[in-house]
């Protein structure tokens, strides 16, 4: 099938994505620096027509999977479009990292999808991807393998597609081991143990007729002991159905326990309901500890409280008495000590200077008897009288603050100091006193919150004090609802344990029809041993006469049957005769078939072998040359291996070959033959003249050539071949 790559469409492929190439038939040059993508597009191209190799290999390297997913991306996909004899094809693939392929060919003026589920290159190329690989995908071969390139090896590697003894090797193994097994060289073979088969059934021939009468007196001895069999297998039946019907029985009992424990683990669920309504979650003894704890202390706390409380009021009573024993204030007391002063010293002065103006008066008015003596007394009256009223300010104020004179003034002015501290430690010791009983009025609203919130956790009480009620009724119910629990859960416990394992509805089945058995059975499973044990025995008995009657049988066997069975073998030897004898035939024919095909293929494959290399040489070399190892040759009067070449012309050999292989393995089609830097060891000479070979390939194979540079264009140009270049364009 002629094949030609069109167009090349690379969704995500390694590191291209969105390429398109365009191709035309001949051949097509893509000149583009290192690290553009040549090498990917090369492997993309093997890609849709054979998927990805070398998957379960660890080497990144050597799994094209791994080396070629996109990093952005874990699907590798694209499309290339042929011209297959005139047909166009779509080839799509599709690979995600996991492994997972789609693959598509479709003809492109129907639109269907054809050759389903089978792989693009050997559709349409006829060979596999081994094949591919070896004769048409060069991938910068010039590397070398070792310190130094063996051509041997290299050419090794694709002559197994072409050498013809792979194929008759396995039919020759297969012949020969057919042959082998009807009779070998050691005389082992169906032959030999035929002819040992047919000399052993003429000596049973003559023993078969006394060893058929020893076995018809043992089967004598068998029917004998059959009718007992008989018997005991009919007592067995009779005590089988006794049997079952105490087992009936024993299930009607524990289908009986069954009801009843299901109606007691029921009555004891309802008691435990019952028991537990209005308890929202039972108080264990922990849980009322910690409630009569709790309960303890709000009622110390309230006693606390209490007691508190009182030596509040006792307090506030001798806060108010003191006060009461203070009949005057700071202020009123510093105002009566200035009063008292004051009167004490103006008074004192006033009724000094009466005096000196009475004494005054007294003297002038004795010395000369005037009325100025007169006017002194009278000034010293005045004196006294304003020195009195002064005095007497003090008792006024006294008055005025509800004493009785100015001595209790004085005498309530001299004790406020007293007054005063003493006011201040009892009323200090109040404001303590309320701190402690607001603290401790809080600290009983705290509990009690604390306790109705506990209680609540357990039942709704209401909302009375009484907590030492509400707490034991707690207690009550739980240790109720406790009991009746306890008692369900050992109802349910035994329930459970009647009904483990057992189908109450079978039980049901297997109860029906039940009678009250006569014996135990203990009485009727001793009698079914019996029975049972005797008819084991007899039959074991029975069983050994049998297999020596079928081994007296098959000793003896029937005369007439005995012949026949030895004329058969006669035949069987005689056709397993003629196959040894046919098998030996066709051995010899295929190993001359197989001389035969070796002496014409390796010529043909060199013949135009050197046709391309006599180009690629520009005719310096000649008469290449290559074997059935497919080693080459060249020279005509001697024949000289081509390892005694330089490297650059062992590559044109090289080349030569493969385009031989080409133009033979592909039966005269044309296919794309994909180059990529192919030609870095050779010079520019001899590329020029390698690029003829090309040429002359091209004239049948569309052929790629992916390169770094320009000299494969040029050396196309010094040789007027014709070429396409292309390039990666992004779509």
């Amino acid at each position: 099938m002629n094949v030609v790559i069109e167009r090349i469409e690379i969704l995500s492929f390694g590191k291209l994505k969105n390429a398109v190439v365009t191709a035309n038939s001949g051949i097509n040059i893509l000149s583009a620096p290192n690290e553009s993508g040549k090498s990917t597009l090369a492997a993309f191209i093997k890609f849709i027509f054979y998927g990805f190799s070398g998957t379960r290999k660890q080497a990144l390297a050597d799994n094209e999977r791994e080396l070629y997913t996109p990093w952005d991306s874990d699907i590798s996909e694209g499309s290339i479009y042929i011209t297959a004899d005139g047909e166009k094809y779509k080839i799509s693939r599709k690979c995600v990292s996991s492994g997972k392929e789609i693959c598509e060919i479709t003809r492109k003026n129907t639109g269907k999808a054809e050759f389903i589920g089978e792989v693009p290159g050997e559709v349409f190329f006829g060979v596999s991807e081994e094949i591919f690989a070896r004769t048409l995908f060069f991938r910068q071969l010039t590397l070398p393998q070792s310190k130094d390139e063996i051509l041997a090896d290299r050419l090794r590697d694709i002559a197994i597609s072409a050498d013809e003894q792979v194929s008759t090797q396995k039919a020759l193994k297969r012949l020969t081991d057919a042959k082998n097994e009807l009779k070998s060289k050691m005389g082992n073979g169906l032959i030999p143990d035929c002819e040992k088969i047919i000399e052993g059934l003429e000596e049973k021939i003559t023993e078969s007729a006394s060893l058929r009468r020893e076995s018809a007196r043992i089967e004598e001895e068998i029917e004998k002991r059959e009718r007992i069999i008989k018997n005991a297998e009919t007592q067995l039946a009779k005590l089988r159905r006794e049997r079952l019907n105490i087992e009936k029985y024993d299930a009607y009992l524990r289908l009986r326990t069954i009801n009843r424990l299901t109606l007691e683990e029921n009555l004891a669920r309802e008691e435990y309901e019952k028991a537990s309504a209005g308890l929202k979650q039972q108080a264990d003894a922990g849980a009322f500890g910690e409630l009569s704890a709790k309960q303890a202390e709000l009622v110390a706390e309230q006693r606390t409280c209490a007691n508190i409380k009182t030596a509040l009021e006792e307090a506030e009573a001798e806060l108010e008495e003191i006060k009461s024993q203070m009949p005057l204030d700071t202020h009123e007391a510093k105002k009566a000590k200035r009063l008292i002063k004051s009167a004490q010293k103006n008074s004192k002065l006033m009724f000094i200077l009466a005096g000196i103006c009475a004494i005054a008066g007294l003297l002038v008015y004795f010395a000369v008897p005037t009325p100025a003596g007169f006017v002194g007394v009278a000034l010293g009256l005045i004196l006294a009288a304003v020195g009195a009223v002064v005095l007497g300010k003090p008792a006024a104020y006294a008055k005025e603050l509800g004493l009785d004179n100015a001595q209790e003034l004085k005498q309530a002015v001299e004790n406020l100091p007293a007054l005063e501290k003493r006011l201040a430690d009892v009323n200090t010791k109040f404001e303590d006193i309320t701190d402690k009983y607001t603290q401790s009025r809080l600290n009983c609203a705290r509990l009690k919150k604390d306790l109705d919130e506990q209680i609540a956790l357990y039942a709704d009480m209401g909302d009375e004090d009484n907590y030492s009620e509400k707490i034991n009724r707690i207690l009550s119910a739980s240790t109720a609802s406790g009991e009746k629990l306890a008692v369900w859960r050992a109802k349910r416990e035994e329930y459970e344990k009647a009904v483990d394992g057992v189908d109450v509805a079978d039980l049901a089945n297997q109860a029906q029809g039940a009678e009250q058995p006569e014996r135990e059975k203990n009485v009727v499973d001793r009698e079914i041993n019996f029975y049972t044990q005797q008819i084991n025995q007899l039959s074991e008995i029975n069983q050994k006469d049998r297999l020596e009657c079928a081994t007296l049988e098959g000793k003896s066997g029937d005369p007439a049957a005995l012949v026949g069975k030895r004329d058969s073998y006669l035949r069987m030897l005689e056709e397993y005769r003629l196959k040894h004898k046919a098998y030996e035939t066709a051995i010899r024919m295929i190993n001359e078939s197989s001389d035969y095909m070796k002496s014409m293929v390796a010529p043909r494959i060199g013949e135009r072998a050197d046709e391309y290399f006599r180009v690629a040489t520009g005719g310096k070399y000649s008469s290449l040359q290559v074997d059935t190892r497919m080693s080459m040759s060249y020279g005509e009067e001697f024949n000289r291996s081509c390892e005694y070449l330089s490297a650059g012309t062992r590559d044109s050999a090289y080349l030569s070959l493969r385009l031989a292989l080409a133009d033979m393995l592909f039966g005269g089609s044309g296919v794309p033959v994909l180059l990529d830097d192919a030609f870095g060891r050779i010079d520019d000479n001899r590329l020029r003249m390698m690029s003829g070979a090309l040429g002359e390939a091209s004239k049948k194979h569309q052929i790629f050539i992916l390169t770094h540079g320009d000299r494969e264009r040029l050396a196309l140009e010094d040789i007027n071949a014709e070429y396409t270049e292309i390039s990666i364009k992004t779509i």
